[in-house]
């Protein structure tokens, strides 16, 4: 009976979940960003339940999307493939996957930064306070299902074999995990070419100057090109919703996008200017930080005399 539990995916799941809670507290506890944070924190329980709850159901559903979304691909779109792409050995496909990818992740990943519509599902996941591996987990289901079907369905267009879309997959899962670890790990001279627990941890600061940062989850030098690449010496001060703050009831957390139709936090122009480091790439025409609408002061009341003439 033990036997069959743990062959089950409920069984698969406790052990996988014991597995990484001891591989992270023995890294947290050997290399940790915050020595003083505990190791079961605030939201650990919330997270948890993410875990065996919502991520297989995600994924069951992440699937059925995928699933019709290459359907109506075949079904009506009679070019689905690039035959160059299709050609090419599994070793050139797996690192043109890993390169494509981030670019469409960085792109749908500052979509949700910048497009108040979709925030509120993306806030979810920046409301925890204190940030360790499990934290990795604390994402909106829609938040999961929407960049999954952007990331993976332009691979497929593209003519990706599966068996080099697979392990992307399972990538994707993994690496976050590490990201979000309460690590102090920068990867020194290779911080600009493999993100790091410390340079992801300054996307998730409460912090002005970090707003809009460090949006690639694999390689920083993307972030480098469209000018929003942090790279500051010190640690963050505050984690989770800039100006805000979210509950940890999971089914607060659930309904959130759906109760709060609200914008993104609202930084100075001054504040959120690109770093010295992104200099030699201010020649290119995304190489700008994000600029997000401002509170338009109030005018005076036009003369009505000289005022123009409304259109119905």
């Amino acid at each position: 009976m033990i036997a069959a539990f743990l062959r089950s995916d409920v069984g698969k799941a406790m052990i996988g979940f014991v597995l990484l809670a001891l591989f992270f507290w023995l890294l947290e506890s050997l290399w940790p960003e915050d020595r003083k944070q505990c190791k079961i924190r605030k939201g650990a329980i919330t997270d948890t339940l993410y875990y065996f709850l919502l991520i297989p159901a995600t994924k069951l559903i992440s699937t059925i999307v995928l699933a019709i979304g290459i359907f109506f691909t075949l079904r009506f779109i009679p070019i689905h493939s690039v035959p160059l792409v299709a050609a090419q050995p599994g070793w050139a496909q797996g690192f043109e996957i890993l390169l494509l990818g981030d670019l469409i992740g960085y792109w749908t990943h500052r979509a949700f930064h910048t497009w108040s519509v979709i925030w509120p599902i993306h806030a979810v996941h920046h409301s925890s306070e204190q940030l360790d591996w499990l934290s990795s987990v604390r994402v909106h289901p829609l938040d999961t299902i929407i960049s999954r079907f952007c990331q993976t369905m332009p691979l497929f267009l593209l003519g990706f074999s599966g068996k080099a879309l697979a392990p992307y997959a399972l990538f994707l899962a993994i690496y976050p995990i590490l990201l979000h670890a309460n690590l102090a790990w920068t990867y020194g001279p290779f911080k600009y070419v493999i993100a790091s627990p410390a340079y992801h941890r300054w996307h998730h600061a409460a912090e002005e100057n970090a707003l809009f940062k460090n949006y690639s989850g694999l390689f920083p030098f993307v972030d480098m090109i469209f000018g929003t690449a942090y790279f500051p010496t010190r640690k963050p001060v505050a984690y989770g919703l800039y100006q805000d703050h979210l509950s940890n009831n999971i089914f607060t957390q659930l309904l959130y996008p759906f109760r709060h139709k609200k914008q993104a936090p609202v930084a100075a122009p001054a504040q959120i200017a690109t770093p010295a480091v992104q200099a030699p790439f201010a020649a290119h025409p995304f190489a700008t930080a994000p600029q997000w609408p401002q509170p338009i002061a109030p005018q005076p009341w036009p003369d009505t005399n000289n005022a123009p003439t409304v259109r119905g």
